[in-house]
């Protein structure tokens, strides 16, 4: 198996520039990707203001589409940024890589895309309550 950080690169994130690829292990029956986030700092989701002060690291691990019949996960580093103003509320934020996965998510946009689009091809369309909404909408 190829261990060539540019290839996985290119395979598993194309178009996502913002990602890069440490190493690449393959054990049984399962590929696994340490990646981390690229860019130099991010903005205050609140405030808005760059910050390029980092906070703390944290792991996340994504499951994404199988490759060549095997289950393929994608270990991420994702880091915590200070925002370095006095009137924002927000302390700390995580750095953002939505095009990978969505906040908390544990499946990437890509293996999440496929099941949405097969809920709502059922014969006379959607099932009942497809998609379903989000818990916090559901409990008021």
């Amino acid at each position: 198996m190829q261990t060539d950080a540019p290839f996985w690169d290119s395979l598993v994130f194309d178009g996502i520039d913002d990602v890069d690829v440490e190493a690449v292990t393959a054990a049984f029956v399962t590929v696994e990707v340490v990646a981390r986030g690229r860019a130099a700092g991010s903005g205050c989701p609140d405030c808005g203001r760059f910050s390029d002060r980092v906070h703390d690291r944290y792991q996340r691990r994504l499951k994404d589409l199988p490759l060549a019949d095997q289950g393929f996960v994608i270990r991420l580093t994702v880091r915590r940024f200070i925002c370095g103003s006095g009137d924002c509320p927000r302390r700390t934020f995580a750095e953002p890589l939505s095009r990978l996965a969505a906040p908390h998510a544990r499946f990437t946009r890509r293996l999440n895309t496929p099941w949405s689009e097969w809920g709502s091809r059922w014969p006379g369309g959607p099932a009942p309550g497809w998609p379903p909404s989000s818990v916090s909408a559901r409990d008021g």
